[in-house]
């Protein structure tokens, strides 16, 4: 649903978000079972066209590299064709269109839904012409009718200004609806603002990168949004580690120095198990 990318977990909005999907799903289930309509099924839906805007998406944002990890996994599941070289393709295409926290402290997801969401994102790049506009979603629409209904900077409707108007209260609570403050005015400012066009872009490179090389022959993401720009280009010696236990022992115990490189092995699917974040490591390296 529109908007459940970015609006604050605990608005009062969200009631009628979760409702809405609720029902959205009911009915691509009757289509299905009722009607025989394939078109309903998530295959027909996730087809590479809306991979590829996905992954768009992410890049745009400087987002998750743990989306690589689970659009791949998807993609194969699916049997759709979209592995590393469409990533890679991509990474040097799209540019970074919206800042979000911990790549600055500027911007965080509520300052992201008062720019309009994940819609508003696509819809920059709808513009710059980077989104495959006639991939359908999951309302059953093409992203070209989706944004002119979602997109603030499109749209006409009071109702969608006001939702994305949804903000934070100032109050520490993970109780669920129990706010329902909203901005005065919408972040539609795309020279300077959260989310920006394509010529005012954070970068005209995009948020994520693939790296190659002889630790990495079929390639690895770094979240070049995350990365200060004086080590984008960067030459130490190599601290590797076997586990990510033995990286934290190693780290803790003075074997690690300004200017290594950690390098952490066998924390994959199947090493991990489960590919750990290395969330230890990177803690202790602070």
């Amino acid at each position: 649903q529109p908007g459940n990318g970015s609006l604050l977990a605990t608005h009062a909005d969200r009631k009628e978000l979760f409702i809405s999907a609720g029902k959205r799903i009911v009915e691509l289930t009757k289509r299905y079972y009722e009607q025989d309509d394939e078109t309903a099924l998530p295959r027909n839906i996730a087809t590479k066209a809306a991979f590829e805007n996905a992954m768009a998406l992410d890049i745009a944002m400087g987002g998750s590299t743990n989306t690589v990890l689970h659009l791949l996994a998807a993609a194969q599941e699916g049997e759709v064709d979209f592995d590393m070289t469409d990533i890679d393709r991509m990474s040097r295409q799209v540019p970074h269109l919206c800042k979000v926290a911990p790549s600055t402290q500027k911007y965080h997801m509520e300052d992201v839904h008062r720019a309009g969401g994940v819609v508003g994102i696509l819809g920059e790049l709808n513009r710059a012409g980077l989104l495959h506009n006639q991939s359908k979603t999951v309302l059953g629409l093409t992203w070209e009718e989706q944004l002119a209904k979602y997109d603030i900077m499109l749209t006409d409707s009071e109702e969608v200004k006001s939702f994305y108007r949804a903000g934070p209260a100032g109050i520490r609570t993970t109780q669920a609806f129990s706010q329902d403050c909203r901005w005065d005015t919408l972040d539609d400012d795309r020279a300077e603002g959260c989310i920006r066009t394509k010529e005012n872009a954070f970068s005209q490179d995009g948020g994520l990168a693939v790296l190659k090389g002889n630790i990495a022959l079929d390639g690895c993401i770094v979240k070049t949004a995350g990365v200060d720009e004086s080590i984008l280009k960067f030459t130490g010696p190599a601290v590797v580690f076997e586990s990510q236990e033995d990286a934290v022992d190693g780290i803790l115990g003075g074997k690690v120095k300004a200017g290594d490189v950690v390098v952490i092995r066998y924390e994959g699917p199947k090493g991990g198990p489960g590919m750990q974040e290395m969330l230890y490591p990177t803690t202790y390296l602070k």
